[in-house]
């Protein structure tokens, strides 16, 4: 988890190099990979929103309510 946390705090750094989510298409939603999860994370004019941390493989749709 240690790693997950580190990967979370570097994004305000480099906010882009997270790949746009592709089952969502939505430039603001990224996701950075740590081992075998997803860190999914929400981009906005004031903030960053981490709003998914999940196992590559689950299913998006499950939390896909998050990103509204």
């Amino acid at each position: 988890m240690r790693k997950v946390l580190e990967t979370a705090k570097q994004i305000p750094d480099a906010a882009g190099i997270g790949r746009v989510v592709p089952e969502i298409g939505d430039e603001t939603i990224r996701e950075r990979f740590v081992y075998s999860y997803r860190l999914v994370y929400k981009l906005d004019e004031r903030q960053i929103t981490v709003v998914a941390v999940i196992h590559g493989k689950r299913l998006l749709e499950n939390v896909s309510e998050r990103f509204n």
